[in-house]
C-alpha cells in the first residue's frame, strides 16, 4: 500500500524505517515523554518490528514527508476482520508535530481502510488530557463514545517521582499503587467518514496501489 497527499505519504512499514526513527527529537513535556521512540539496539528493533507486524492481530504503517524522511507510524491492532474493526494508533517524530502530517495521514489511511480493507469502523483511546490529538481525531471524524479511569501507559513516569513535575500530578487518580488516566474513547465509521467527508478529499489523493 502507498498512498501520497499533499504533505505526506503513508506506505506499509519496513524494518529500515525502524532505524530511521531512532534519530527522532524528544517530547519535552512530560506528559509525553512515554511516547519518546525507545533507544533500541539490532535485536531490540527487529523485535519491535515483528511486534508492530503481525499478519493478522497487527498492520504498522509508515509515514514520510514528500522529501522521503520517515516522519512517523500508526499501527491497528486487535484486527477483527470478520467484524471489520480495529483499534488505531498513531505516533509522530516529536519534531514534526504541528505541521498538519498527522491529520493528512489519518485521512489518507482511513480512506484506504474503508475503501480497501472494506473495514466498517475502527477505535481509538487518548488521554484526556491531549487535547491536540482530540481536535484531530474530532477533524477527521471521530466521535467520542466515552471517557474512563485506565491504569496510566508510563507506571514510572518521571512526573510521579520528579519534584519538578508535582504540578501533573493531579490529571491522575492514585488506586490500589496503580496510577489512573482519565481516557477518552473514539469511534468512526465507514458511513460517518464518508458523510463528512463527501468525496471532496478522497477524490484529490494520489493513490498508488
Amino acid at each position: 500500500m502507498r498512498r501520497r497527499g499533499e504533505k505526506v505519504c503513508i506506505r506499509d512499514m519496513i524494518r529500515s524505517d525502524v532505524d530511521k526513527m531512532q534519530h527522532w527529537g524528544e517530547h519535552h513535556d512530560p506528559l509525553f515523554f512515554h511516547y519518546n521512540f525507545p533507544k533500541l539496539n539490532q535485536r531490540q528493533r527487529d523485535r519491535w518490528y515483528k511486534e508492530k507486524n503481525q499478519k493478522f492481530m497487527k498492520r504498522s504503517f509508515t509515514i514520510e514527508d514528500l522529501e522521503g524522511k520517515v516522519v512517523g507510524y500508526f499501527s491497528i491492532r486487535d484486527i477483527k476482520w470478520i467484524r471489520k474493526r480495529s483499534e488505531l494508533g498513531i505516533v509522530l517524530d516529536p519534531d514534526r508535530i504541528n505541521c498538519g502530517y498527522g491529520t493528512e495521514a489519518i485521512l489518507l489511511f482511513l480512506d484506504y481502510y474503508f475503501k480497501v480493507l472494506n473495514m466498517k469502523s475502527i477505535v481509538l483511546r487518548t488521554a484526556k488530557f491531549n487535547e491536540r490529538a482530540i481536535q484531530c481525531y474530532l477533524h477527521c471524524g471521530f466521535e467520542k463514545i466515552k471517557e474512563e479511569l485506565d491504569e496510566f501507559e508510563d507506571q514510572y513516569s518521571e512526573i510521579f517521582y520528579n519534584p519538578l513535575y508535582t504540578q501533573f500530578q493531579k490529571l491522575f487518580t492514585y488506586r490500589n499503587g496503580k496510577k489512573l488516566s482519565t481516557y477518552v474513547y473514539m469511534k468512526n465509521t465507514k458511513e460517518r467518514f464518508y458523510q463528512k467527508f463527501k468525496g471532496f478529499y478522497t477524490e484529490s489523493v494520489i493513490a498508488v496501489e
